[in-house]
């Protein structure tokens, strides 16, 4: 299986057993007073909180990348001026 088919199917099994647990364990509690839509709020705030931790990892290893790779564009260009400047100096000789 794909990683995403893997963490897909994770977590709609962690939201059964949540769901299983809440229904189990609170039928009487206040939580089953609150409207659906507020808990539809809540679940779409925790999910957007997640999404936005996620895209920020990915961001940030980009950015890394990114730099990784024009640090190496610059030490070349580095090496190529300094054998222009020893072969500069070996015509002078």
């Amino acid at each position: 299986m794909q990683e995403r088919s893997k963490r897909m199917l994770l977590t709609l099994v962690i939201i059964f057993l949540g769901l299983a647990v809440l229904q189990r364990f609170t039928s009487n509690a206040a939580i089953t007073t609150i409207p659906w839509w507020v808990t539809v709020v809540i679940l779409a705030a925790i999910v957007s909180g997640y999404m936005w931790i996620r895209t920020s990892l990915e961001d940030k290893k980009a950015e890394a990348e990114w730099i990784e790779q024009e640090g190496r564009v610059y030490i070349r260009r580095m090496e190529h001026e300094r054998k222009q400047r020893a072969s500069a100096t070996d015509q002078e000789q």
